[in-house]
């Protein structure tokens, strides 16, 4: 999971000459506008391009906006008015997948709008019988992400992260951000495909790990090797000397909150229970907790607190209530 997707290369007005004719149906009405195609993709009828300034060498000078075109004419634009930041870099995923299991085809594009730790938006549109918007998805600094089709699924899954807890625990690169496997549910937003990430038991693995396609992706791989019990012992033992060590420097009311984001045991403790959380087993993580930090110091306290703030905040707060209390 990379911090900065990488982004397609402009496919110019010589290049789409050499596709079918119909895939130039767009091109008078871009030029006319003074408009020339960044991406392109066809489907049936439909043709999706992401369209920007010519000659502009930068995301502002480009304005870049998505078009739906039916048959040479545009039914649908998207711009800065419609949720996209001003100066995004756009990024065409697909066309003609059927995202939330309607039987129709979709679009899926996504904005970058630059930034250290900012931000894509995905968005997904439906084509037939009318364009409309049937779902965003804030992934913030979260890149690299996109559709996956398994195997026995009517719709296609996006693997991605949540990087709700960056630098509460920990700096934003040390930050643990703990996986989610989305899915464009019919009532038209993006929610936790519980299938793939409730786990059978505490600590295992989520179901997603066992799927090929998936774990193609090697980011996702890595994650799900965490859970193995040689790791998660070894995690835990390390967890609990780092807080041994902590608390023979001095006397536990002279502790401060520094001293355990310094350590890591802070961002260390945070990442093993969402690994219990996010894969539908977060009274097992709070059960864990206290076989290694045993007791109600005040550390701990404040620790909790702003764990369970993290959670909140998360688009996905209701989606993690469902996964911990749903167990079909």
């Amino acid at each position: 999971m990379t911090r900065h997707a990488p982004r397609p290369l402009p496919l110019s007005f010589s290049a789409l000459a050499a596709l079918p004719a119909f895939a130039q149906e767009s091109k008078p009405w871009l030029e006319s506008q003074g408009l020339e195609a960044v991406s392109w993709k066809a489907h049936q009828e439909f043709e999706a391009v992401v369209a920007g300034v010519p000659g502009a060498k930068d995301p502002p000078g480009a304005q870049q906006r998505f078009i739906l075109f039916k048959q040479g004419k545009p039914v649908l634009q998207v711009t800065d008015k419609d949720g996209i930041e001003p100066a995004s870099k756009l990024t065409l995923h697909s066309l003609g997948r059927d995202l939330d299991g309607d039987g129709q085809p979709d679009v899926h594009f996504s904005a970058y709008s630059g930034g250290a730790h900012c931000c894509t938006t995905h968005f997904a549109y439906k084509v037939k019988p009318a364009p409309r918007r049937i779902a965003t998805y804030a992934a913030k600094n979260v890149g690299g992400t996109d559709f996956v089709d398994l195997p026995g699924r009517k719709t296609p899954v996006m693997v991605s992260a949540d990087d709700t807890s960056a630098y509460v625990f920990a700096p934003y690169a040390s930050s643990y951000f703990p996986v989610v496997v989305l899915e464009v549910s019919p009532k038209g937003r993006f929610q936790f495909a519980g299938d793939l990430m409730r786990g059978k038991l505490p600590g295992e693995p989520p179901p997603v790990c066992a799927q090929p396609a998936a774990t193609a992706n090697p980011w996702l791989k890595d994650r799900c090797g965490e859970f193995t019990s040689a790791k998660r012992k070894a995690r835990t033992q390390e967890i609990q000397a780092k807080l041994r060590e902590i608390k023979s420097q001095r006397a536990s009311d002279k502790l401060k909150w520094d001293d355990y984001v310094a350590t890591g045991v802070l961002a260390a403790v945070a990442a093993e229970m969402n690994r219990y959380a996010y894969t539908g087993f977060g009274a097992a993580g709070m059960n864990w907790l206290e076989t290694v930090w045993p007791g109600n110091d005040a550390i701990k306290v404040q620790f909790l607190a702003k764990l369970r703030e993290t959670r909140v905040k998360s688009a996905f707060a209701d989606d993690l209530r469902v996964l911990s209390t749903d167990t079909r």
